[in-house]
């Protein structure tokens, strides 16, 4: 009984620092990614970047990581930055396909597409693939015109999604932003 406990002791030990680590660690993601928030809040998103990308290079596997790097794209799409935006929101689709700002990383790629005055190959094959996507599942609609789905970012804006029969229309802060048809 006696070796059961001097082996089970520090085992139950490295468990509870390795914990501990994860919640230190969760904790200082956290205080980034409020501070991030705060500097969007206060009209500062230069600074708000400079956070989002430290957070993502000090805890890439984090929850806010995933929050930091679409507001990365974002920054990126509001600065028409559109070349670093492409590789922000590509990545983002590929690393998180399961998010729900997905179908919003997608929508903004399309809308970088469309105002891209001489899109290249690969970006106009990039439209068609994400086009294709958005008419994948079948829509199911009961006693409604649309479905809707709705999603806050991080860089605190407000999407909207309609999916209509034969078209998609995507809204953000209020306002039309892309339509998207078969």
């Amino acid at each position: 009984m006696r070796k059961i406990n001097y082996i089970l002791l520090p085992v139950i030990g490295l468990i509870i620092i390795f914990s501990a680590q994860e919640l230190y660690a969760s904790g200082f993601a956290r205080t980034k990614y409020d501070a991030a928030i705060g500097y969007i809040k206060k009209k500062q998103p230069d600074f708000a970047l400079m956070e989002f990308r430290s957070l993502l290079r000090e805890f890439p596997k984090s929850l806010f990581a995933q929050k930091s790097s679409l507001a990365i794209a974002e920054y990126y799409y509001d600065n028409k930055m559109y070349n670093d935006a492409i590789k922000s929101f590509t990545g983002y689709v590929k690393n998180y396909p399961d998010s729900k700002a997905g179908i919003f990383a997608k929508a903004y790629l399309l809308k970088i597409i469309e105002e891209i005055k001489d899109p290249a190959w690969e970006e106009k094959r990039l439209f068609e693939d994400i086009q294709k996507d958005f008419f994948s599942k079948p829509l199911f609609l009961l006693f409604k015109e649309y479905k809707e789905t709705s999603y806050k970012s991080p860089l605190q804006n407000k999407f909207k999604i309609r999916y209509y029969i034969d078209n998609i229309e995507v809204y953000r802060n209020g306002q039309f932003f892309i339509k998207i048809t078969q």
